[in-house]
């Protein structure tokens, strides 16, 4: 059954798809396939749902989408293709992105499938390798505006931050909307920016506020300042409590190395918390930050997550987000555990 509680785990090669220009329907459908998925099972990459689910889901009446309508959205969504680009850096190769878009009017289903090249598969099921995020479906489904999807999937990977900021260009970038039309800042912020934001604060589990950095009179950067409204629904993922284990923040550092397992999580909870207490003065984690630490974990196990800690502590950049950056640097160089372990940078 179609529900917009299901989780999607979309990988960064997903998010960073470009120039596919996926209309708003075509988009409710990528996100419909890949909540339906299960990214460690590839034999689930055939997803089949009713009609009737869809509109339920999308709350429409089944009978305004007609089948020509259906086959303009799934026509755009089975053409689209991504570009492998080889090692030399020049050659390339062209895969599809969806092998099959099929709709069975007799018993009124849609079925899906990825393309089944290597290339294609791994972007949805070897998803832990580049990195990936976690959200509820309905966080996505009901925004009426590309634009709005975009920057709450940009504001999902900086989680690990509350306020930062972003050159102008590069946001324009994430939104792909690089045309001279946008070159009057106040088009992009009342057309795009503004809009999405709106959109954002009403219809999903964030909200956000921005201000504008001018230089030379020029407007250069935007300061985003983001929250989760409800932190039992981080926004990485619904973790039940059960799988965080409760660990004192009252522990030394003899008792942590002594008592608990190397690796485990509540190893690396532990140490975070008595570093986190150590560098910032900060009594407790909260659900929010061990909720993080629970998906790092899953993502990056134990061991990694240990020396990231410490590289962090020692160069004091000590955050959840920086310890993610050193893990993302180094699974992206190829590095297993034991070589940065062994100190290899």
């Amino acid at each position: 059954m179609l529900n917009d509680e299901n989780i999607i785990s979309k990988s960064r090669s997903i998010i960073d798809l470009r120039n596919v220009n996926f209309t708003i329907q075509e988009f409710r459908l990528m996100e419909v396939y890949l909540s339906k998925i299960n990214p460690q099972d590839e034999t689930t990459a055939s997803v089949t749902f009713t009609k009737q689910e869809y509109c339920d889901l999308m709350e429409i009446q089944s009978r305004l989408l007609e089948s020509k309508r259906l086959n303009k959205y799934m026509q755009h969504l089975f053409n689209n293709s991504v570009t492998e680009w080889l090692e030399d850096g020049e050659s390339f190769e062209m895969h599809p992105l969806f092998e099959k878009a099929k709709f069975d009017k007799k018993n009124s289903t849609i079925t899906l499938e990825c393309g089944k090249s290597d290339y294609v598969r791994k972007m949805f099921f070897d998803i832990s390798k580049n990195g990936y995020i976690k959200y509820a479906l309905k966080n996505t489904l009901y925004l009426q505006s590309v634009y709005s999807i975009k920057l709450y999937l940009y504001l999902l990977e900086n989680r690990f931050r509350s306020t930062w900021k972003i050159e102008l260009d590069c946001l324009k970038g994430i939104f792909e909307c690089t045309s001279d039309y946008y070159n009057d800042f106040r088009r992009f912020n009342s057309k795009i920016l503004k809009t999405s934001i709106d959109e954002i604060n009403e219809m999903t589990n964030v909200f956000v506020s921005y201000e504008t950095i001018r230089k030379a009179r020029k407007v250069a950067e935007i300061e985003f300042t983001c929250h989760f409204k409800d932190t039992n629904e981080v926004i990485n993922g619904e973790f039940e409590e059960k799988d965080i284990p409760s660990i004192f923040s009252t522990l030394a550092w003899d008792e942590i190395e002594n008592n608990l397992e190397y690796g485990s999580l509540e190893y690396v909870i532990a140490e975070i918390q008595y570093t986190s207490k150590e560098l910032l003065g900060k009594e407790e984690l909260s659900k929010a930050e061990l909720n993080i630490i629970k998906e790092l974990y899953d993502l990056y196990g134990g061991r990694m997550m240990i020396v990231a800690s410490r590289e962090a502590s020692t160069y004091e950049k000590y955050s959840l987000y920086y310890i993610r950056e050193l893990m993302k640097t180094w699974i992206m160089k190829g590095y297993s555990v034991e070589d940065v372990e062994n100190g290899k940078r």
